[in-house]
Formats: C-alpha cells, structure tokens, sequence
C-alpha cells in the first residue's frame, strides 16, 4: 500500500526527530493542525508544503505523490537543544543553491 502525504510528512518529521510542537511553530499552526495533516485529515496548503520542502530539504514531488527517494542531509551543531527550524530551513536552502551553482559550472 501506499504512503499518504499525512505518513510521508510525520515520516520526515520523526527522521529529523522533530516534535510536533516544533512543526507547528514553524509553521505557525497549533500542534494539533499538525496531528491532522500527519492523520490525513487535514489538506496541506502549497505555503505550507513550500516551508516543508525547505525544512526537509526535499522536492514538493517527494511530499505530494511520493516520487523519488529522500535522504536527509546531516549536520552537526554544538547543541541541537534549542535548534530553530527558520534557520534549519534558510541553511538547506543555501547548501541547495550551492549545489546548483556547481552543477551549472560542472563541478
């Protein structure tokens, strides 16, 4: 059987080993909004599945229908305790646009 978007999101949440909470602050929701969308009874917004993309560092394709295989990128902080995922997301944006940046001058 398939995954749905709600099990591909809380997937990819308990990969990074985000709470819900954590989520939903990100993305200015209750952390109950977030229990719904990784229950599939709530539609994810396009706003949303953009900041998504940016925090996982993945393709909206990945999120919508599956498609493709994601791997998490790695980093290593002194401390991950109070970890801010607006930070999380603006720094996977950057290593995606280096690696753009390389692929066009053929590194």
């Amino acid at each position: 059987m398939d995954e749905t978007v709600g099990e591909r999101i809380k997937k990819l949440r308990k990969m990074h080993n985000f709470t819900q909470k954590q989520v939903a602050d990100y993305l200015g929701f209750k952390q109950t909004q977030i229990a719904k969308l990784e229950s599939n009874d709530r539609k994810l917004k396009s706003s949303s599945l953009n900041k998504l993309c940016e925090l996982y560092n993945c393709p909206k394709e990945y999120i919508i229908k599956g498609v493709g295989k994601y791997s998490k990128e790695e980093f290593k902080f002194r401390s991950s305790k109070d970890l801010d995922l607006n930070t999380l997301a603006n720094m996977n944006r950057i290593i995606r646009n280096l690696k753009e940046l390389n692929e066009l001058n053929g590194d």
